[in-house]
């Protein structure tokens, strides 16, 4: 509508309810209210938008309300899913207005030029005109604020530009991890609630109707009541997909109650025969005026001091004298009693209150572990049943050594203690006298990748050919010897073979795969001579130049190439090369290319782009990568600069990571472990993740020990680079075709020069004196699997154990002891094998502050320390990685009686890397003890003792238990154990900033799964390095309990591996 010479529009949104498709569901209990085990009824109606009945098909659900404050329901209502998305309403209009709105047109005169303006402008004008002639700024002040004007229509116009290109880049998403199925969640939330308890079978008898309870409140039977225990503890009375209404629209779904005494909510879902939908809820609540519930830790260790408690809910309008009655079956030892009888405690229980009693108790042996407890008060009562799980106190430990006989002989040492299962003992060796030669393992993985674009289809059949060169140059045959599987020092995931083992048959045809690989790549090569990814597209300079360095190497190896077809891909390289002087890395990996095949000793002549390419990269040495260093290392000497090649490499050196002792941490601290024959490790590049192709650390160290043997032969550095290298293995290959190809080529040059495939050498193996093997290794032997060597179990000892290896010849010898068993060592100390990991507990200790409101500091909690019942415990856990590992799980088995402020699993979790400062200043240096912690403050209150006492133990009623070190309230009225707990999704503030600069950024997403006993840490990918994350428990139950420690291993390579040290820790409850 047009008004006033003005556009108007109003827009009226019309809603259609689509009630025909809307059901009305009710679901209603035969009662509001019911005792455990007893029956009743829900009744489901289903009528349609009339309030006609309608036949239906109903999904009821009957659950513990409890189970929702921790998950809500993933289902939701279903006529919001199919109808509660309204139809996007566009009303659009067009006219001049939306162009140029219509004004009236006026003269004016302005420094004398005449001209036609709009109305409002003309009379905009002649006020500021006015304006500035009042204030003296004339012309001037117009003219600068027409500047102004075109100044910010400018800025607009760029904001407008640059956010337009930021949409357009756009930003990565978060990765969060997948959400449960809604039923999994539930069950999962569930379990966690009823896991410790087993549902028992009792004998028991009903009580009987109205008449009998009125018979006991006369006090007409002696016997008192009839007490029923409670053992069954679901969280879901029933799920039924499939109820039907009948003709009326009706169903009935009979209903069993169990033991557990809280609200239950039943939920219907309906749907109709005409896409009709509708729910419905309510609630119900199983009660009995007398209850009695069971108090104690989900598990037990062997050794901890708990109290067991029995809280009393007195729910009548009368004050009840109520006999408590505590018995234990299994394997604990509960204390003498100090109050009314040999296993009772009476209590004096208020209308609608609750009061505790208090039973101390030790866990003796491992096993199950009942508790049954009883209240009889009057003519009411109340029996609970659980069963529990003991848990042994103790680890499977695993201790290894591994090196190098440097010498003739060497000796190693193991210290197996004495407290363990002599059973679950074993000790093995193993003697190999090359590594290297594990890398053939490879082959297969190669070989079989499943792709075939250039990349791929070069390194499938290019390290076969090479190494089948270097076999042959050494007088052994390459088909025998790369038939076999050799697994390495340690036998790699718990003994299994390597993928794609039956390939190895396929390698006495390595002619024909080298012709099927050699035709794919001539039929890939494009027009200019270069190389892309496929087949189509353009040249890709890096493949091209890595086409090229294959194919060089191929003819080394005495591969026939087709004509013009190296030259073809020489001369596209040498056309490009100076087109990539800013990218450094590019063009020493393109002119490496160029130069390979030239000899170091040859006056070889070099075109004016390659030696541009090399002035430039030797004139910005300074700033290159490692990676780009070697391959200029390489180049310089392949082009016959040797004072430059090893200048490159003293570069290199300078650069190298380092690491003399990867069998010791800075996390355990402390003297080193002795072990003559470590081999260390050194490395270039980053550690497991990077961003640009030339900073990975596997290739950048694979070609930095390609230069090492090339131009200094008898670098120190081989032996530990070669080391690190051959840790990095996933399984058989390392983490793609690309580095796999290339590390496998670097080994091969090392077997080339090291000449360990010609050993002529003995040896023996002794273990504390015994003579346990002799071998003799020549020629071909080489190639077999390492020689494993198991130890008699007669032959170990409690403590040190030594095993001595000595040897007589030529040649090297490399050895890995390892012993496996179940240690009951108190406390429980921390090892590992290429991981490592230190646990810590802070005490969240509030402070109110005078801006930043409740303030929580961190206070160390040592071994042996007490905190109170309800307080927060932050755990941290801090892990070193010698190297970059795959696929980590951690358990952080928990103290009993502590429990995860986490309510669910999944729950966002991240570690974080320490930077190297950070971690000399807490840890130390490895082989120097640790800084002191800091002492945490005395506790201002150390709880009071109980006066109820303890009970006799089913088991042994006259055991004597000691005193444990815990000390608990009085037995009046207590407050429920869950009153601790705050609101769900309530969290204490954290302090900010603090420990941030302790970090470098990197962080890597952790998968955390909450159990009964422990925490379950997975870690997809960690790279070399040290890092931490954290979470939080609540000391809940009181006692003296033992948390055993962190274990942590590689899920598919389980020999790199670590647990913690055990921690005990004390609660006492609050006042």
């Amino acid at each position: 509508m047009v008004a006033d010479k003005q556009v108007h529009m109003d827009t009226k949104q019309v809603i259609v309810p689509p009630t025909k498709h809307f059901l009305t569901v009710d679901v209603k209990p035969d009662r509001a209210q019911y005792q455990p085990r007893e029956d009743g009824t829900l009744l489901v109606t289903a009528r349609d938008h009339d309030g006609k009945p309608v036949a239906a098909e109903v999904a009821v659900g009957l659950v513990d309300e409890s189970v929702y404050y921790i998950q809500s329901d993933y289902a939701g209502d279903p006529r919001q899913f199919y109808y509660g998305t309204k139809r996007q309403q566009r009303t659009q209009t067009q006219s001049t207005f939306n162009q140029k709105r219509y004004t009236k047109l006026v003269e004016w005169e302005e420094d004398g030029v005449k001209m036609v303006l709009e109305q409002e402008e003309a009379k905009g004008r002649a006020f500021r005109k006015r304006q500035w002639s009042e204030e003296g700024l004339g012309d001037q002040r117009e003219l600068q604020e027409l500047r102004k004007s075109n100044e910010v229509m400018e800025t607009a116009s760029s904001y407008a530009n640059g956010m337009n290109n930021y949409r357009a880049r756009g930003l990565p998403m978060a990765m969060s991890a997948p959400a449960a199925p809604a039923g999994a969640a539930a069950m999962d939330a569930m379990t966690l609630d009823a896991a410790p308890a087993r549902m028992l079978s009792a004998k028991s008898s009903r009580r009987d109707e109205a008449g009998n309870r009125d018979k006991q409140a006369a006090g007409e039977d002696d016997t008192g009541p009839n007490v029923v225990v409670r053992s069954d503890f679901r969280s879901t009375i029933i799920w039924l997909p499939d109820v039907k209404t009948g003709a009326d629209g009706t169903a009935r779904v009979p209903v069993k109650y169990p033991d557990s005494l809280t609200g239950w909510k039943a939920t219907a879902r309906a749907v109709g025969s005409g896409a009709q939908f509708g729910i419905a809820n309510t609630t119900t609540r199983t009660k009995q005026p007398l209850i009695v519930r069971l108090q104690a830790p989900r598990f037990f260790v062997v050794g901890d001091e708990v109290v067991l408690s029995a809280v009393v809910n007195n729910n009548t309008e009368a004050e009840l004298s109520v006999k408590v009655t505590l018995e234990a079956s299994g394997n604990l030892a509960v204390g003498r009693a100090v109050a009314s009888g040999p296993n009772q405690v009476t209590l004096k229980v208020a209308p609608n209150s609750e009061a505790r009693a208090d039973w101390k108790a030790r866990v003796v042996t491992p096993g199950e572990v009942r508790l049954k407890t009883t209240a009889v008060g009057g003519k009411f009562s109340d029996a609970m049943e659980k069963a529990y799980l003991s848990h042994e106190h103790g680890i499977e430990r695993f201790l290894t050594k591994a090196g190098k006989v440097r010498g003739s002989d060497i000796t190693v040492r193991l210290d197996i203690p004495a407290a363990r299962k002599k059973d679950t003992t074993t000790l093995v060796v193993q003697v190999a006298p090359s590594l290297a030669v594990t890398m053939l393992d490879a082959l297969p993985y190669l070989i079989d990748y499943p792709y075939g674009c250039t990349e791929q289809t070069m390194s499938r059949f290019l390290p076969s050919v090479v190494t089948a060169k270097t076999l042959k140059d050494l007088g052994l045959q390459p088909e025998d010897v790369m038939s076999r599987v050799f697994g390495g020092i340690e036998a790699r995931a718990g003994g299994l073979q390597p993928p794609n083992l039956g390939a190895k048959k396929d390698l006495s045809k390595l002619n024909e795969m080298t012709d099927a690989g050699l035709k794919r790549l001539y039929d890939f090569q494009h027009a200019d001579g270069g190389w892309g990814w496929w087949k189509e597209g353009q040249s890709d300079r890096w493949m091209t130049a890595y086409v090229v360095w294959g194919l060089t190497l191929a003819k080394q190896s005495g591969v026939a190439l087709k004509p013009n077809v190296l030259e073809r891909g020489t001369a596209f390289l040498n056309k490009t090369l100076v087109e990539e002087e800013l990218n450094h890395d590019m063009q020493a990996f393109m002119l490496h290319a160029t130069v390979a095949d030239s000899n170091p000793l040859a006056k070889a002549v070099f075109s004016p782009a390659q030696n541009k390419a090399w002035d430039n990269l030797w004139t910005n040495r300074e700033g290159l990568n490692a990676y780009t260093r070697a391959l200029l290392a390489l180049a310089a000497h392949h082009m016959g600069k040797g004072v430059e090649a090893r200048t490159l490499i003293g570069n290199l050196e300078n650069g190298v990571k380092r690491d003399e002792r990867p069998d010791a941490s800075v996390l355990i601290g402390g003297q080193l472990p002795a072990n003559a024959g470590v081999m260390g490790t050194a490395h270039w590049g980053e550690d497991g993740i990077y961003w640009r192709w030339s900073d990975g650390g596997v290739e950048a160290t694979a070609f930095a020990l390609r230069a090492l043997l090339a131009i200094d032969p008898q670098n120190k550095l081989i032996e530990p680079v070669t080391n690190w290298l051959l840790k990095g293995r996933r399984g058989a290959q390392w983490s793609n075709t690309r580095d796999t190809a290339i590390t496998v080529l670097a080994l091969n040059d090392y077997l080339r020069v090291t000449k360990e495939l010609a050993p002529e050498l003995e040896y023996e193996v002794t273990v504390n004196g015994t003579s346990i093997a002799k071998r003799k290794v020549s020629g071909a032997e080489v190639f077999a699997a390492p020689s494993r060597f198991a130890v008699d179990p007669k032959l170990i000892k409690d403590g040190a154990n030594d095993i001595r290896i000595r040897r007589k010849g030529e040649g090297p010898v490399y050895f890995a002891a390892e012993a496996r068993f179940f240690s009951l060592e108190e406390p429980i100390p921390a090892s590992g094998n290429e991981i490592f990991v230190k646990r810590e507990y802070f005490k969240l200790v509030g402070r109110p502050t005078l801006l930043k409101g409740l303030v929580y500091d961190k206070v160390p909690l040592l071994d042996g320390e007490t905190v109170t019942s309800g307080e927060r415990i932050e755990t941290v856990l801090t892990i070193e990685a010698k190297n970059n590992y795959e696929y980590l799980l951690f358990e952080d088995l928990k103290p009993a009686g502590f429990e995860a402020v986490a309510v669910r699993s999944g729950e966002s979790l991240h570690a974080r890397e320490l930077k190297s400062g950070a971690v000399e200043r807490k840890f130390g240096v490895v082989g120097q003890p640790a800084p002191a912690p800091t002492p945490a403050p005395s506790p201002k209150s150390k709880g009071t003792k109980s006066k109820v006492g303890a009970a006799v133990s089913a088991v042994a009623a006259d055991v004597v238990v000691d005193e444990p070190a815990i000390a608990i309230a009085p037995g009046a009225p207590v407050a429920r154990m869950a009153a601790v707990r705050p609101p769900i999704g309530i969290m204490p503030p954290r302090p900010i900033g603090i420990g941030e600069p302790d970090f470098t950024g990197r962080t890597r997403w952790v998968y955390q799964e909450l159990r009964d006993r422990k925490v379950a840490l997975f870690l997809d990918k960690l790279p070399e390095g040290v890092w931490q994350l954290r979470y939080e428990m609540r000391a809940e139950v009181p006692g003296a309990f033992h948390a055993l420690p962190v274990l942590g291993h590689a899920m598919y390579v389980p020999e790199v591996r670590c647990n913690g040290a055990e921690i005990r820790v004390k609660v006492v409850d609050t006042k």
